[in-house]
């Protein structure tokens, strides 16, 4: 899980489980803790995380097909141009779509 969520869940979980030893104490105190509230937005925190890693990791798969792509893509233009850049001058290679960057 990312760290920003570890610290938080990791400290509700420390309290949920000191207030669940010290239930009577604090009952006595007329204090009451919903720890049950606590430790399903615990539950529903971490779900949520394990779903933003899974969906990264998607993410990651896909920039790295896209630049891979990139990178073939790239090749083949320099390879389609190639043939025109040597067989005319530089006047005309903007009627090929090639710009003349000189």
């Amino acid at each position: 899980m990312n760290k920003i969520y570890l610290e938080p869940v990791g400290k509700v979980k420390m309290l949920v489980e000191a207030v669940e030893k010290q239930k009577e104490l604090l009952k006595s105190k007329g204090i009451s803790i919903d720890t049950s509230g606590l430790s399903e937005a615990c539950r529903l925190l971490e779900d949520a995380g394990k779903k933003q890693e899974a969906i990264e990791e998607e993410l990651k798969a896909a920039r790295e097909d896209a630049h891979k792509r990139l990178e073939k893509l790239k090749i083949l233009y320099v390879e389609a141009k190639l043939p025109i850049k040597h067989s005319f001058a530089p006047e005309v290679w903007n009627v090929f779509g090639i710009p003349d960057k000189r």
